[in-house]
């Protein structure tokens, strides 16, 4: 194995762990703290006859960091190393090193409030401050403090400020490795530059061929679409400079994941999302693109769901990129952005548990025991008016009573790895003889929409014009049709998908996204398996028919359990003279919300004629609310208040 910097603190590493219960270690990128410190801690026997639980923030880094460890064990992953991500997990009987994302380790505390089997967990990447890590980290000094003494706890950070962590976990040690760094010269763009994302990069990636590049171009976008757009761009460029252009992002399958880290003597033009910020090394860089934009994770204050919105990152992150220019020689970096710019970013990113939707960890925190969650030891409190919206909402949805409990309801619902609206409807549907189809509408509302026209909330600022037409043209055809539910319209086009197998080809005819309608897909099958396995577990509710099309009753049955995700959520038309004939394709159509205001319903719904309506999201324009706009997860179904009415 070749050497690495983070090799000079083992030994202390696991002595400081022999005597005490805590950890920090700072290490910048590179240094080798994901792959050779866990392995280290196991083969020492720092965990006693547990395992050993490495938490990373991304499934990505999960599954590779579990892949490059196995390989340098001699193994194949699932042996000693494994991992373990949402619907997803390679690990055997053997298997003592388990790297796992942080949600699932919230989950099995749930399960196992002991931990049971397992003697260390190492928190990676501590300083990207995700809520579940926060979660996490809290429960676990918890669980140290009270029933499990023994258990040693290890934060590792790049670039956060180790004290406050070490003084959290009861005035531990903190253990510095500098790395090997080498000069990495950083440009800025002159000007701010109007042009698409990927026509910047192909001029970025140009120059750096015409000024001799030697190694690999690593290039930081904020998503999949924009990196499939720059790889289009720079496909002529990279032909003539002999590039191997390589993806790098979540959606991709394992095997292409590998091939575009693995070491190679071809010079590779690398297009990465920020996990190739810190939990991945990726050998051979000579020099860095970047775009400064990153895809960060937020919640829409409408549907309160998690949302990922393109934003400008922090100067830490942005130094972490031009870093990976340096690991093994001296390197370029070129921002695409001005030096103004860099100057008035923020030092570090906000962390989640100030700006994210809390339901879900309360609801998590009700079922582990806390009965006062505004008192419980976070490390770093989230604001009290979060917590109470929190409380308020699961009241509403059922999964906790007046006094806090966790309900039966409440209970069914923490089965299911979903947004608790989200999970709120499958119980709901599963007693009323619809989870197949509900566990496909949740997966539709939480993942990307699967229409390719539609531009997501938060969108990149470049290259969405011909998406923008294409929603557009799609928007009059939608007006022109008339029914009862977006959502049921958007199940039908699924069910195309289906039965065109997810063909790539004859998705992009239906103007569908074919990596979408995949994500959708996988995560339905994954929650309908979650769901049977609960209803052969004395779950209430009856497992549902399996036919394909639904009938009118199954409609209504599906849309009232929607209702029962958003009970909040319902709005009413409003009638006025200029806007009576609301079934033209044209006609605004404007709505009364249940929680004060007024929003107007977007021209494209199929839903023209219905009295009342449940909103699932909405988009902000101009100081006002679009429900059912051209936006991800934009949806309204239409409701009576008879009871045979469409919701």
């Amino acid at each position: 194995m070749q050497p690495l910097p983070i090799e000079d603190i083992l030994p202390r590493a696991v002595e400081t762990l022999r005597r005490a219960r805590g950890l920090v270690v700072e290490a910048p990128p590179g240094a080798g703290k994901t792959t050779r410190l866990p392995p280290a801690l196991l083969d020492a026997g720092v965990a006693g006859a547990g395992d050993v639980l490495v938490l990373e923030p991304r499934r990505l880094a999960a599954r590779m960091a579990a892949r490059r460890v196995a390989e340098e064990r001699g193994e194949r992953t699932g042996e000693t190393v494994g991992y373990q991500v949402r619907f997803e997990e390679v690990a055997g009987p053997s298997t003592r090193l388990r790297f796992l994302t942080e949600g699932v380790l919230t989950r099995r505390l749930l399960a196992d409030p002991t931990l049971k089997g397992v003697g260390c967990v190492v928190l990676d990447e501590f300083h990207e401050r995700h809520l579940q890590a926060d979660l996490a980290l809290a429960l676990l000094r918890r669980l140290q403090r009270d029933a499990r003494p023994d258990l040693k706890l290890v934060a590792m950070s790049a670039t956060l400020d180790a004290a406050p962590v070490a003084r959290y976990l009861d005035g531990c040690e903190v253990l510095r490795s500098e790395g090997r760094r080498f000069e990495v010269g950083v440009e800025h763009a002159p000007r701010h530059d109007e042009s698409p994302l990927e026509v910047q990069v192909e001029a970025a990636v140009r120059r750096l061929v015409s000024e001799g590049l030697d190694g690999h171009v690593l290039v930081f976008l904020p998503g999949a679409a924009a990196i499939r757009r720059a790889q289009a761009e720079c496909a002529r460029v990279a032909a003539e400079a002999g590039l191997l252009v390589m993806p790098l992002h979540g959606e991709l399958p394992a095997a292409e994941q590998d091939a575009a880290v693995r070491p190679s003597p071809a010079r590779k033009l690398i297009l990465s999302t920020n996990v190739a910020e810190t939990s991945v090394t990726v050998e051979g860089v000579a020099a860095v693109v970047d775009s400064g934009l990153a895809r960060v994770a937020s919640h829409s204050p409408w549907s309160g769901l998690p949302v990922l919105k393109v934003s400008r990152v922090s100067k830490a992150s942005a130094a972490q990129r031009a870093g990976r220019a340096g690991r093994t020689r001296e390197g370029r970096c070129l921002r695409l952005y001005t030096a103004q710019d860099f100057g008035a970013r923020p030092e570090h990113e906000t962390p989640e548990v100030r700006r994210l939707d809390l339901a879900g960890s309360v609801l998590e925190l009700r079922a582990a025991g806390v009965k006062d969650v505004g008192a419980f030891e976070w490390f770093e409190p989230p604001p009290p008016e979060s917590l109470e919206a929190a409380e308020t909402l699961l009241r509403r949805l059922g999964a906790t009573d007046g006094a806090g409990a966790v309900t039966e309801v409440g209970r069914s619902m923490l089965r299911l790895p979903l947004h608790p609206r989200l999970s709120r409807i499958v119980v709901e549907a599963e007693a009323r003889g619809v989870a197949r189809e509900a566990c496909t509408v949740a997966a539709l509302i939480g993942e990307r929409d699967i229409r390719a026209s539609r531009v997501p909330f938060g969108g990149t600022p470049h290259g969405e014009a011909r998406a923008r037409d294409r929603g557009r043209e799609r928007a009059g055809r939608d007006a022109a049709r008339h029914g009862s539910s977006d959502l049921l319209e958007l199940l039908d086009l699924f069910s195309e998908a289906e039965a065109r197998g997810f063909n790539a080809d004859a998705l992009r005819r239906l103007d569908l996204d074919p990596n979408a309608a995949r994500a959708v897909e996988r995560v339905s099958r994954q929650l309908r398996r979650i769901q049977r396995r609960g209803a052969r577990a004395g779950v209430e509710g009856r497992a549902e028919a399996t036919s394909p099309a639904l009938s009118e009753e199954g409609e209504t049955k599906l849309l009232v359990s929607v209702l029962a995700g958003y009970p909040d959520r319902v709005a009413r038309r409003r009638a006025t003279p200029e806007r009576r004939d609301a079934s033209r394709a044209d006609s605004s159509v404007e709505l009364l919300l249940s929680g004060g205001g007024t929003a107007e319903l977007a021209r494209e719904s199929v839903v023209r004629g219905a009295e009342f309506l449940v909103a699932v999201d909405a988009e902000e324009r101009d100081g006002g609310r679009r429900v059912g706009s051209h936006a991800a997860k934009s949806s309204t179904s239409g409701a009576r208040r008879a009871p045979k009415g469409r919701r």
